[in-house]
């Protein structure tokens, strides 16, 4: 049986069990289902859940600089000090899992902070080596001393070399990234996530009635969603912040946020502030198979981020024929088309989010036409996490038998 040994900060899903960011739970379920003897090292602590899945041995260490992380002063030394001690307990507890695995196994460092134990441990002992990136923040940051300690382990991660790297086509334009800082990986893939709803499938409309129902939704109410962890850098206050200016016109309008995190009490907060608690709904982390469901209640969905807006949650409200308010930030250029199959607006156009979700409200031609498009684009272009996987395997397999392993 072949051995991969999974080293990683990140829990298997990002909210709670089965809700949030599927990726890395797809991804080990796929290498499970194919065969694969999958040992999990991954940290103890509430960013998260990693439930117990069979197939997987997990194996786990407390974070003892985390909570270093939540106090401002001192953050900056928190964030160093919990990296270096992930790079010591990786290293540590990879290698007496790889003695129980009879010194064979492939190691997986997925994102940035098990990248330098995993490089350590695979030239050591001579055994394959994948990175793999859900995107990157470095797209706009210029490498100097000072980023690289502060953002620390982030451009060292990236440069490591790996016999594979996989980057995520998610809009941040990993691709230039890992060019620009030379990485000399020996093959570099550059893929989107796959996304799970089939364009042909028809909209559960029982489903949809009782999400109305239990969000106490009236019949003519309107509804805008979105669908992200609650993190500063999502900005779903940009959604909250457009609601005011919406209600003047048509106060039938509602916000159904979807997800949880560690920004939502600022969100309600800001909720409070602008007088919005009858039209702004905090939905919480949801199954990841009924955020469909959210996405096929609303009337516009709208992903406001920084830095790209090409994540799962957009990927899926384009292949359920939503139509949708994004920003033009990123790579998200690549996918959306201004008033074809989505509204891309700059970042000195935010004003203009009411104007537009107000147009499309109103107008069902308009509405129909953006969703339509959005489908069509999604059905030519997506793959699904099946195909995904498959594609990585394939490699994957080649690699180990380069090796001999």
């Amino acid at each position: 049986m072949k051995n991969v040994i999974f080293i990683t900060y990140l829990n298997l899903w990002s909210m709670d069990k089965n809700k949030g960011a599927p990726s890395l739970y797809k991804t080990i379920d796929a290498y499970i289902k194919n065969g694969w003897n999958v040992t999990l090292i991954n940290p103890e602590y509430n960013q998260g859940v990693t439930p117990e899945l069979e197939g997987v041995s997990n194996i786990t260490f407390k974070p003892i600089f985390y909570p270093l992380l939540k106090v401002n002063k001192i953050s900056f030394f928190g964030r160093i000090l919990h990296s270096i001690q992930g790079e010591y307990m990786f290293n540590k507890l990879a290698r007496k899992a790889l003695n129980e695995l009879g010194g064979k196994a492939v190691i997986y460092a997925y994102e940035v902070h098990g990248v330098k134990a995993g490089q350590r441990l695979a030239k050591e002992l001579k055994l394959p080596f994948i990175t793999r990136f859900q995107g990157t923040i470095l797209a706009p940051i210029k490498e100097n001393t000072i980023n690289k300690l502060k953002l620390y382990p982030h451009f060292d991660a990236i440069k490591s070399s790996a016999d594979l790297t996989i980057m995520t086509d998610d809009g941040t334009q990993g691709d230039r990234v890992l060019q620009r800082l030379k990485n000399k990986s020996k093959e570099i893939f550059f893929w989107k996530n796959g996304v799970d709803i089939d364009v042909n499938e028809p909209i559960n409309e029982e489903a949809v009635l009782k999400l109305r129902r239990n969000l106490k939704l009236a019949p003519n109410d309107k509804v805008l969603v979105t669908v992200s962890r609650l993190v500063s850098w999502k900005k779903v206050n940009r959604a909250i912040e457009a609601m005011p200016e919406i209600i003047k016109e048509n106060p039938d309008v509602k916000l159904v946020i979807v997800g949880d995190g560690e920004d939502k009490l600022n969100l309600q907060r800001l909720v409070e502030e602008l007088n919005l608690k009858s039209n702004v709904i905090f939905a919480g982390a949801v199954p990841q198979v009924e955020v469909k469901h959210y996405l096929s209640l609303g009337d516009v969905f709208l992903s406001l981020y920084d830095l790209s807006n090409v994540g799962n949650p957009l990927l899926e409200a384009m292949s359920v024929g939503k139509p949708l308010i994004t920003l033009n930030v990123g790579d998200t250029s690549t996918l959306i088309d201004h008033e074809e199959n989505g509204i891309l607006l700059n970042l000195d156009q935010i004003s203009l989010i009411p104007k537009y979700i107000l147009e499309i409200l109103s107008n069902q031609d308009y509405s129909k036409k953006l969703g339509d498009n959005a489908k069509q684009y999604a059905e030519t272009n997506f793959w699904t996490w099946d195909e995904r996987m498959k594609a990585e395997l394939r490699v994957v397999d080649e690699l180990v038998e380069e090796k001999g392993l």
